[in-house]
């Protein structure tokens, strides 16, 4: 949480009103003037992302404190930003005391909701170790998303692992098996994000 206080109060001797400019350049889209003020402001997201993981609550104070009644943007900007961290929560927390069960999850959620799709793939939350229909559909979802990204961006294996690992802080066995079964089922996934891409461009 030092770390945080410490980006804020560097904000602050870089520009007192530092929100408001940054707002502002959002808002309406144009170039940031002061790099330093990016740079600090980039620093100030990266500890934030890290400590509301950690702390929510106390994360939340911290805004507060420094930025009043105008935190709320930046903060709902934050945690937009871990919505992967978060709804992963259930596979994390599997894959660190039983990776081959994590593993069975993985290989699950590909044969019915990545690769390819069944309807009622939520309805096996229970026997795969999941406490709820949504938080096993949102594990799907939110891997579904990545993958998609990961696909469009034409990302290596090693970047893949890389974001993997930051986005979920799945562990390094996990994090490879799931590069794994991306690059053995490349082929179909790159041809199923393009055609949900035409899907969008085309609606019927």
């Amino acid at each position: 949480m030092n770390l945080l206080i410490e980006k804020f109060e560097q904000l602050k001797e870089i520009d007192d009103n530092w929100a408001q400019t940054v707002r502002e350049e959002q808002k309406n889209d144009t170039p940031p003037e002061n790099k330093e003020l990016v740079r600090a402001f980039n620093e100030l997201f990266s500890a934030a992302r890290e400590t509301y993981k950690r702390d929510a609550k106390q994360t939340e104070s911290v805004f507060k404190t420094y930025m009043a009644d105008d935190s709320s943007w930046l903060l709902e900007d934050v945690i937009s930003s871990l919505e992967i961290f978060f709804e992963v929560s259930e596979l994390r927390k599997m894959q660190s005391s039983d990776e081959k069960k994590a593993k069975k999850v993985i290989d699950y959620l590909f044969d019915n909701a990545i690769v390819y799709f069944d309807r009622q793939f939520a309805n096996a939350y229970d026997e795969l170790g999941f406490e709820t229909q949504d938080s096993l559909y949102n594990t799907a979802r939110v891997l579904d998303g990545l993958i998609g990204y990961y696909i469009r961006q034409h990302l290596s294996p090693k970047a893949m692992k890389r974001d993997l690992r930051m986005e979920t802080e799945f562990g390094e066995e996990v994090c490879g098996y799931l590069v794994h079964k991306i690059s053995e089922n490349y082929h179909t996934l790159q041809m199923n994000t393009l055609m949900d891409m035409i899907r969008v461009d085309n609606p019927s």
